[in-house]
C-alpha cells in the first residue's frame, strides 16, 4: 500500500513536466460523433490564475495568447495554491446526451461553464458547480464519488466550455466526455468492481482480526490493521468515504486523507518487523522500523498543525522510505531461506506491477481496458492475498518451532514426574485435601480430596482450568489476612477461610494449613485443607437458635410482665384501699366499697386467668390436639362457611388445587391457624372490612413434591421489619384491641412449625398480607379415577 502512495507522487511529478513546457495556443475543436469515452486533455488549453481571484467573465474575455496547450490526456499541475482554468471547443455531432466525468475525487472546487459558440456574456452559459468543499449531494448530477456533470448540448451545435479547478491537494484533472449509455455501462462495472474490492478487503481484514482474537498472534492484528486502514485510506482517496460516512460534513475532507495515510503508515511500520521477526534476526533493521513508527506517529501529531500541501508530500516521502526498506528486507530474508519472506516479497512485486500498469495507462502508453483501468485494485488485492498466505506460512513455521519446544518441555515434565512419584501415594490416599502452589498462586499439584472439595471429578479438567488460589477465596479481607500471616510468619495452621468452588454459588468453610517451601522443594507453598463447612454451619445455627430463644424469652418475660401489671395493680389497689380504716363510713358505704373492691379483684383474677389460658394455648403439645384423617375439601368448605357467618362482609375464597383427597393432620390446629389469620386480617384492615372490600383467599396447592398453604388478603400487608418479629410472643401493633394479647400469631407459628412441621415463607412479589407454608406431602396413593372431582378445584399450577 505504501508503494501506491510513493509511486503516485512520482507519476504526478512526471506528468507536470510537459505542462510546464507547453506553448500558447487556441483549443482544437473536439467533435463528438459516436458513443464512447473521450478524454479532454489534448483538446484543451489552460490558464493559471495565480491569485485565484479572476471571474468567469474575465476568463471568457482573456486573449488567446494567455492560454497554454497540452498534449496530455489527463492534466496534472501538481501542488499549487493557484486556480487553473481550462478552455475547449466541442461540437456535438451526434444525437446523444453527454456528461462530463472527472475521475479524481479530491478537487475542492470545480466550476463548469458550457457556453454557446457566440456567447459574449457568461450569463448565457449553462453553469455547474461541485467539489469536496461542498456537501456531497450539492452540484452532483449522479450519486458517485467522482464528479459527473450533465452537459446539455444541442446536436450539430458548437460550444465553448470553461472549467475552473482549485484545490489544496494535487491539481489533477482527468476529465472526459461520456455518452449516457457508455456512462451507465462504465458506472455499473465500476460499482461492481469497487464493491467487490471493498468487500474483499473488509472480509480479509475482519477475518484475520478474528484469528487474532483466537490466537493472540500480533501479526494477524497488524495485518488486519494495515488492511482496514488502507481500505479507509483508499475510500478517502476515491471519495467513497465522503459519499457514505460524512456527506454533509465536507470539512472532514481536509483531514481524512492525511489521517488515514499516517495511521496506515503506523501499522505498516509495525507489521513488517513483526512479520519478518526483525527483533530476533536483525536488530538494526528492527530499530530502523521503530524510527519509521515514531515518524508516522509524529505525522499524526502534526495533522492539526501542518497544512495539507506540506503533510501529504512528507507522508509520501516517508512511505517511499518505508517501502524501499520493506522490499529490500524481504528480498534479503528470502535469499536467507525464509519461506514466508518469499510470499512477502512477491506480494510487494504484484502491487508494484499493478500500479505501474495503472500509471502507464494514465500516461497513454498502453490502451485503456478493464485490466489496465483496475490494475491498481487488482495489484493491491493480490498483495493482500499473498500477505495472507505469507502469514499462514509463517504460522506453520512457528507451530513447528512450538512443537519442538513442546517436545523438549514434555521431556522436562517427564523428569519432574519421576521426581514427584515418591510423594504420589501421600497425595492420592490422604483424606485431607493437599495442594502445592507456585509463586504466582497457581496450583502445580493437588490430590483427589482437594479437587473433590472444589467440585472437580478428575485431575485433567482441574489441570486445564487451574483456577488461581486467590480466586477461590470469597472474602478479600480473609485473603489479605492470610497472605499477610504467610509473609510475616512463613506458615499458618488451622486458618479458616471461606471458599467458593469455580462455577458454583456454594460457599465452603475450609481450615487451611500452609507453609513456605523448603530449599529442595519445587513448589512455593505447600498446603492442606479440611472442609469444616458442616461444623461451621452447625455452630452458626446453634448461635442463631440461641439468639432466637434469648429474644423470644426476653419478649415473653416482658409481655408477661406487661400483661400482668394491670390486673395485679388493680388487686393491690383494692386490697390497700379496703385495708385502710375509715371510721367515718356508714355501713351502707362500707358495703358499697367492699363490693367495688371485690369487683376489681374479681376482674384482675379473670384477666390473669385469661392470660394464663392464652399462654397455655400458645404452648404446643402434640397430645393436646387429636390427629385425624382429614377429608380436605369438605372440611375446608365447612370452615369457610363458619368464617363467612362470623365475618359476613369479608369476601372469602377457599379452594383446593390438588388431587390429594385425605390428609392425615390435626384439624383442630389447622382451624385455629386459619381462624387466627382471618381474625388478624379483619383487625388490621378495619376500613376495608367496614366497606366490604376485604378479600381473603385460602388455597391448598400441590407443587414439586410438597403440599402448600397459601393465605393472602388485599390489605395493607406488613413490611420486612415486621416479618422478623410478628411471630414473637406478645407482639402486637394494637395492644388495646388485641384479644389474644399478642399471643395469637405466636400460637399460630408454634402450631405451623412444631406441630404440623411446616416451613413459613414470605413471597416477595405479593401485595397485601401473603403467607406461604410448605408441608411435607403425605405418602398417599394417587387417585386413579378423578372423574367425580370438581374440575374447577383441580387447577394445575
Amino acid at each position: 500500500m505504501a508503494i501506491i502512495r510513493a509511486l503516485l507522487s512520482a507519476v504526478i511529478f512526471s506528468m507536470c513536466i510537459p505542462l510546464a513546457t507547453s506553448q500558447a495556443a487556441e483549443p482544437p475543436l473536439m467533435t463528438l460523433t459516436t458513443r464512447g469515452d473521450f478524454p479532454l486533455g489534448s483538446h484543451t488549453v489552460w490558464y493559471e490564475d495565480t491569485m485565484a481571484s479572476m471571474e468567469a467573465q474575465e476568463i471568457l474575455e482573456l486573449d488567446s495568447s494567455e492560454w497554454q496547450s497540452s498534449d496530455q490526456q489527463a492534466l496534472n499541475f501538481g501542488y499549487s495554491d493557484a486556480a487553473y482554468w481550462l478552455k475547449m471547443r466541442v461540437l456535438n455531432d451526434a444525437d446523444l446526451s453527454w456528461s462530463l466525468w472527472i475521475r479524481y475525487s479530491l478537487l475542492d472546487y470545480v466550476d463548469i461553464y458550457l457556453c454557446p459558440q457566440d456567447a459574449g456574456n457568461i450569463s448565457a452559459c449553462h453553469q455547474s458547480h461541485g467539489g469536496d468543499e461542498y456537501p456531497f449531494a450539492e452540484g452532483r448530477d449522479i450519486d458517485h464519488p467522482n464528479l459527473i456533470f450533465n452537459t446539455p448540448m444541442t446536436p450539430g451545435q458548437e460550444y465553448l466550455m470553461l472549467m475552473r479547478v482549485q484545490t489544496s491537494g494535487t491539481q489533477q484533472i482527468p476529465a472526459a466526455f461520456v455518452d449516457d449509455q457508455t456512462l451507465e455501462h462504465e458506472l455499473l462495472n465500476n460499482n461492481i468492481i469497487r464493491g467487490g474490492y471493498y468487500a474483499t478487503m473488509l472480509v480479509m481484514g475482519l477475518y484475520n482480526l478474528f484469528i487474532f482474537f483466537s490466537t493472540r498472534e500480533r501479526s494477524y492484528f497488524y495485518y488486519s490493521a494495515v488492511t482496514l486502514t488502507f481500505l479507509l485510506f483508499h475510500m478517502s482517496y476515491e471519495g467513497s468515504a465522503f459519499q457514505f460516512f460524512w456527506p454533509r460534513t465536507p470539512e472532514l475532507n481536509h483531514y481524512a486523507l492525511p489521517f488515514m495515510f499516517s495511521i496506515n503508515l503506523v501499522f505498516l511500520s509495525l507489521f513488517v518487523p513483526n512479520f519478518l521477526r526483525l527483533k530476533k534476526y536483525s536488530r538494526p533493521l528492527y530499530r530502523l522500523f521503530r524510527v519509521y513508527t515514531a515518524m508516522s506517529l509524529m505525522s499524526l501529531v502534526m495533522l492539526p498543525l501542518a497544512p495539507y500541501q506540506l503533510l501529504v508530500p512528507l507522508n509520501n516521502l516517508l512511505s517511499t522510505l518505508l517501502l524501499l526498506s520493506a522490499l529490500l528486507t524481504g528480498i534479503r530474508f528470502w535469499m536467507r531461506g525464509h519461506s514466508s519472506a518469499r510470499f512477502f516479497t512477491i506480494a510487494w512485486i504484484a502491487l508494484i506491477a499493478g500500479l505501474v500498469m495503472a500509471n502507464a495507462r494514465s500516461l497513454g502508453w498502453i490502451p485503456t481496458n478493464t485490466l489496465t483501468l483496475y490494475s491498481y485494485q487488482i495489484g493491491s488485492f493480490m498483495e493482500i492475498i499473498l500477505l495472507s498466505l505469507a502469514l499462514g506460512e509463517r504460522i506453520v513455521r512457528l507451530q513447528k518451532e512450538q512443537l519442538e519446544a513442546r517436545q523438549a518441555m514434555m521431556k522436562s515434565q517427564e523428569d519432574a514426574i519421576q521426581y514427584l512419584r515418591d510423594y504420589e501415594d501421600l497425595y492420592q490416599n490422604s483424606l485431607t485435601g493437599k495442594f502445592q502452589l507456585d509463586d504466582d498462586g497457581y496450583f502445580i499439584k493437588s490430590n483427589p480430596s482437594w479437587r473433590k472439595m472444589l467440585g472437580y471429578s478428575d485431575q485433567t479438567r482441574f489441570a486445564n482450568e487451574n483456577p488461581p488460589f486467590n480466586s477461590l477465596l470469597t472474602d478479600n479481607g480473609e485473603q489479605h489476612q492470610l497472605w499477610r500471616a504467610l509473609r510475616d510468619q512463613g506458615s499458618v495452621q488451622g486458618f479458616v477461610v471461606q471458599m467458593t468452588p469455580p462455577g458454583s454459588s456454594e460457599r465452603l468453610w475450609i481450615s487451611l494449613t500452609i507453609r513456605r517451601r523448603a530449599n529442595n522443594e519445587k513448589a512455593a507453598w505447600i498446603g492442606s485443607g479440611q472442609n469444616v463447612t458442616d461444623e461451621h454451619n452447625n455452630e452458626q445455627a446453634l448461635i442463631h437458635l440461641q439468639k432466637e430463644k434469648t429474644q423470644a424469652l426476653r419478649q415473653l418475660v416482658m409481655g408477661i410482665a406487661h400483661e400482668m401489671n394491670t390486673p395485679l395493680g388493680n388487686i393491690r389497689m383494692a386490697e390497700s384501699f379496703l385495708s385502710e380504716e375509715h371510721e367515718d363510713w356508714t355501713p351502707e358505704e362500707i358495703n358499697a366499697h367492699l363490693k367495688d373492691g371485690l369487683n376489681h379483684i374479681h376482674d384482675g383474677i379473670n384477666r390473669l386467668n385469661s392470660l394464663n389460658q392464652l399462654m397455655k394455648n400458645a404452648i404446643v403439645e402434640e397430645n393436646q390436639y387429636p390427629k385425624e384423617q382429614l377429608v380436605l375439601r369438605p372440611w375446608l368448605d365447612n370452615w369457610a362457611q363458619e368464617m363467612q357467618s362470623l365475618h359476613p362482609s369479608v369476601k372469602l375464597c377457599a379452594q383446593v388445587h390438588s388431587y390429594l383427597i385425605e390428609w392425615e393432620t390435626y384439624p383442630d390446629a389447622l382451624s385455629i391457624i386459619l381462624t387466627q389469620l382471618v381474625d388478624n386480617s379483619c383487625r388490621h384492615n378495619p376500613d376495608l372490612l367496614e366497606k366490604g372490600g376485604l378479600t381473603i383467599r385460602v388455597d391448598f396447592r400441590e407443587r414439586n413434591g410438597q403440599f402448600e398453604l397459601h393465605y393472602q388478603d388485599n390489605g395493607k400487608g406488613i413490611d420486612q421489619a415486621q416479618r422478623e418479629v410478628i411471630f414473637m410472643p406478645f407482639y402486637t401493633t394494637q395492644r388495646t384491641e388485641a384479644r389474644s394479647r399478642g399471643l395469637g400469631l405466636y400460637q399460630t407459628y408454634n402450631l405451623l412449625t412444631e406441630l404440623l412441621h411446616g416451613h413459613i415463607e414470605w413471597p416477595a412479589e405479593a401485595n397485601g398480607f401473603y403467607l406461604l407454608v410448605r408441608f411435607t406431602l403425605p405418602k398417599e396413593k394417587p387417585v386413579e379415577d378423578d372423574g367425580d372431582l370438581p374440575q374447577d378445584n383441580l387447577a394445575a399450577d
